[in-house]
């Protein structure tokens, strides 16, 4: 099976040309992670907070099972076994190969999307997203289609499962509380099963750790804001733009500048950048700014 699919691999890589290869990078694009953040936060601070809570729940569930799976299945990239063809995009191929994160991560999100708003249009435009970037994993060599066909029904299955979970508990402040707890402690098992002393050895499991700590910073951030202030998105367009432009300088500056500030090497101090991404930017942004930019 697996020859037979590095087959597939190396046909598309052969008949790629250099425009193929840079649109299949730009479609890529469309599944990683500045892009998804980018939707979440529009969703979040323009639309409806509490569909962008269910989005960012099943995004972090989604991202949080595709890290375990990974780190149990242990299966090595396509370009790894076979080192005769050349893949394209090689640094957005971090750990393991099964599931595709990628498409996981796109199916999971895009799919949310359209459950929230529930229009036919827009589930026609996320089938056909969500169908390329898994596609174009495959084309840039970089996945087995395998990878791509589990990355589409886990991270559709995780969209309609979170969106279920959440939408029936979200009203209630101690349930919904719960729900995210006992999700967190599913995959907690797997921060101890993964543990490495050597950054070196642990690396291939950042993915999930640092995924693991942005539910984290999600849960306890979200949960914050909820208890002090729960803003809601009835505000006018200018205002809620604002917000939106502020929620964006939080990652940034979180992201960047903890990145910048903090040494290479460490998985814990990656996890804390990360935790504090989701943390500041969905619980301590919104109750500094309370009395203006969140002002009921």
């Amino acid at each position: 099976m697996k020859d037979f699919e590095i087959s597939i691999i190396k046909t598309l890589r052969e008949l790629s040309t250099p425009f193929i290869d840079g649109l299949l990078q730009a479609i890529t694009f469309l599944g990683e992670q500045y892009v998804l953040i980018a939707v979440l936060a529009v969703v979040y601070f323009i639309f409806d907070k509490r569909s962008g809570q269910r989005i960012a729940y099943a995004i972090f569930t989604s991202i949080s099972f595709n890290g375990a799976i990974k780190g149990v299945v242990k299966y090595e990239r396509p370009f790894v076994y076979d080192t005769s063809y050349e893949p394209v995009r090689v640094e957005t191929a971090t750990g393991y190969s099964f599931p595709s994160g990628h498409t996981q991560n796109a199916s999971v999100t895009y799919t949310s999307l359209a459950l929230q708003f529930k229009k036919k249009w827009l589930f026609w435009i996320v089938g056909i997203i969500i169908f390329l970037i898994g596609i174009s994993r495959v084309g840039l060599g970089v996945h087995y289609p395998k990878d791509v066909l589990f990355g589409w029904i886990f991270g559709i299955g995780c969209a309609f499962l979170g969106n279920y979970l959440h939408h029936k508990f979200e009203h209630d402040f101690k349930k919904l509380a719960l729900l995210y707890v006992i999700t967190f402690a599913i995959f907690l098992p797997f921060v101890f099963i993964f543990w490495r002393k050597d950054f070196s050895d642990i690396k291939i499991y950042r993915d999930f750790y640092t995924g693991y700590a942005m539910f984290a910073g999600f849960i306890a951030g979200s949960l914050w804001e909820r208890k002090v202030l729960d803003f809601d998105c009835q505000a006018p367009l200018g205002k809620k733009l604002i917000r939106l432009l502020g929620a964006i300088i939080c990652v940034m500056l979180t992201q960047f500048g903890l990145d910048m500030l903090f040494p290479e090497g460490f998985i814990l101090l990656d996890m804390l950048r990360y935790f504090l991404v989701s943390f500041v930017t969905l619980g301590l942004y919104p109750i500094l700014f309370k009395n203006s930019l969140f002002k009921k």
